[in-house]
Formats: structure tokens, sequence, C-alpha cells
């Protein structure tokens, strides 16, 4: 990571050794995380996380759009 302190926020999932953890804080220059299904906290460096890849959502229908179309004709 390039600059793991601006980018990581409390409670944004990232990635440590290929297992999804929760950011929790930075402390003396060290990333407190949670690793997901662990109910404790550790200290990594934070060069050891990176960023959970965005997933695509489906586009949804506009607000003013049914979601299925009427068969009724």
């Amino acid at each position: 990571m390039d600059s793991p302190m601006a980018m990581l926020a409390p409670e944004q999932p990232v990635l440590h050794a290929g297992r999804r953890a929760t950011f929790l804080h930075m402390s003396g220059g060290v990333a407190i995380i949670r690793h997901w299904g662990d109910s404790h906290a550790v200290a990594v460096p934070p060069e050891t996380l990176s960023l959970v890849p965005n997933r695509r959502r489906m586009p949804l229908a506009p607000q003013d759009e049914p979601l299925t179309r009427d068969s009724r004709r």
C-alpha cells in the first residue's frame, strides 16, 4: 500500500496475508485489525494490508421504472 494511513478508515474491509479483515485503527505505527471470524484484534505492519477490491453491482432500475414488465396486454 502506498499510504495506508491516508487510505484506511475505521471499519474498512482489508486483506491481510490473503485473509479478510476489518481495519480498526492505527496505534504506534502499526495497524490494528480483526480477521473475519476472529474475536480478538491483532497488530500488523500497515504495509501488509491491501484494500478489498470493489465488487461490481448489478445496475438497478430507476426508482420510477417497474422491475418487471407487465404481461397483461
